[in-house]
């Protein structure tokens, strides 16, 4: 089922991603809800643990020049409706758009925008917060997921999938 948990750090479109687990996912949603309970709860909690730690790091108003206090008000978790699968960010209609320029930081430029209009922009360093959030609790959340997983499979193999 699920082996291993593959972050890249390419783009900022980029998402860490447990293979089999679309799988994985398909199996659990056919478990009664007191089988598969288990699993969303480390689910929930491994992202709670990796949005707090990020949440802390963001930087304070003022710290960078895109830290305007938008970004800690827009941050959130979403878990879906089947509980299997946690998002965390900033995103949809009303995200914060300068998100990965916090992250990633930008270089410098100078030229003209789409009106013609001359502009200069300084370079502003990376305070990345949502990495390193990622990779201090990815070790834990994913023993926490697996445990969860394998009770639920073991119990479901003992009850024949019936709750």
């Amino acid at each position: 089922m699920a082996k291993t948990l593959n972050q890249s750090v390419g783009g900022w479109g980029d998402k860490s991603r447990i293979s089999g687990a679309a799988k994985l996912r398909r199996f659990l949603r056919k478990l009664p809800g007191d089988l598969r309970q288990p699993v969303q709860d480390a689910i929930h909690d491994g992202a709670v643990m990796i949005y707090d730690d990020a949440m802390v790091n963001i930087p304070a108003p003022g710290a960078h020049r895109y830290a305007t206090g938008e970004l800690k008000r827009k941050f959130r978790v979403r878990i879906t409706k089947d509980g299997l699968n946690a998002k965390i960010g900033s995103y949809g209609k009303r995200r914060a758009r300068h998100i990965h320029f916090v992250e990633f930081g930008t270089a410098a430029a100078e030229g003209t925008d789409e009106n013609g209009k001359p502009f200069r922009h300084a370079a502003t360093p990376a305070m990345p917060f949502m990495y390193p959030a990622y990779k201090a609790n990815r070790a834990f959340v994913l023993r926490l997921i697996r445990t969860a997983v394998r009770e639920a499979i073991a119990r479901a193999a003992k009850t024949g999938g019936k709750p």
